[in-house]
């Protein structure tokens, strides 16, 4: 096998110089990771709606899991759209969340913005290929078909604003995951908040 040594001070860089270096990329790579959902999941998010690792575990008991202390309103408008409102209903801020619809069972359908007042702390995410079972590829754009925050401050409701596809029937539903603490204590999230069936 052939190897080589390069003698560092030839380049004019010392030891130390390379030592530092190394240590400040890994230290950038960590507070990335540790940090990267603060401004909103990734699309890999999309297929189950649970946080990813920086999230892990959840430290909320199975008692608490099927109580969660937040809420889907949803709100059809005289113009064919939907007002969805997540909001906490004992006084219990939430940091994150995810919000899709489904028809029919099946999510990422139609697509969102948010309200005026809610723009802030809340943005769309696009999941592609998302919804899978879905016949009319016009109705499957995979845009603006979830909608997730945008800011890790505390919110005690964020009002988004759903337009449906151009062909749709069937029983609409709003399903949103809450992420309450993320921090050295453990991290706090409930899935599967459901607001009521519409039906369209």
């Amino acid at each position: 096998a052939l190897g080589f040594l390069i003698d560092w001070s030839v380049l004019g860089v010392s030891l130390f110089s390379v030592s530092m270096l190394s240590i400040v990329v890994l230290v950038a790579v960590v507070a990335s990771s540790v940090s990267g959902y603060s401004d909103g999941p990734p699309p890999s998010a999309c297929k189950n709606m649970k946080p990813g690792p920086p999230h892990q575990p959840n430290s909320l008991s199975s008692a608490e899991k099927k109580s969660p202390p937040f809420e889907v309103v949803a709100s059809p408008q005289s113009n064919g759209q939907i007002k969805v409102f997540l909001r906490s209903v004992r006084d219990r801020p939430f940091r994150g969340f995810m919000l899709m619809a489904e028809i029919n069972g099946d999510r990422g359908h139609g697509y969102f913005v948010p309200a005026e007042e809610s723009k802030r702390v809340a943005a769309t995410l696009d999941c592609e290929n998302f919804p899978a079972n879905c016949q009319d590829e016009a109705a499957c754009q995979g845009f603006a078909n979830a909608m997730v925050h945008s800011s890790n401050e505390d919110k005690v409701s964020v009002t988004t604003i759903w337009t449906p596809p151009s062909q749709m029937s069937g029983e609409i539903t709003f399903v949103a995951t809450f992420v309450g603490e993320n921090d050295d204590s453990g991290s706090t999230w409930w899935e599967g908040v459901r607001s009521s069936p519409l039906v369209a």
